[in-house]
């Protein structure tokens, strides 16, 4: 399946993956980019584990004092709903 991400949706996945997911990182294969787009290439099989890795990363750092969305979670539910496979 192909991606579309937007410059800081892949920024921020890049960064936080080389983090504390080295094995995710290097299965990102980036096809393309288009102006402030980057596409990428994926099985189903990973698409699962991006999205479970970002739930996760909401519940821990996606919410502020009064239960709203922090910058941070914003970008982590937009790639929930991006890796999301039917």
């Amino acid at each position: 399946m192909i991606v579309k991400l937007n410059k800081n949706q892949f920024d921020y996945l890049s960064y936080s993956l080389s983090e504390k997911q080295e094995v995710l990182k290097l299965k990102l294969k980036e096809i393309s980019k288009e102006n402030q787009f980057v596409l990428i290439e994926i099985d189903e099989e990973m698409a699962d584990e991006i999205r479970d890795w970002a739930s996760d990363e909401l519940q821990r750092k996606g919410f502020g004092i009064n239960y709203e969305l922090t910058s941070e979670g914003k970008i982590l539910e937009e790639l929930i709903d991006l890796f999301y496979v039917e």
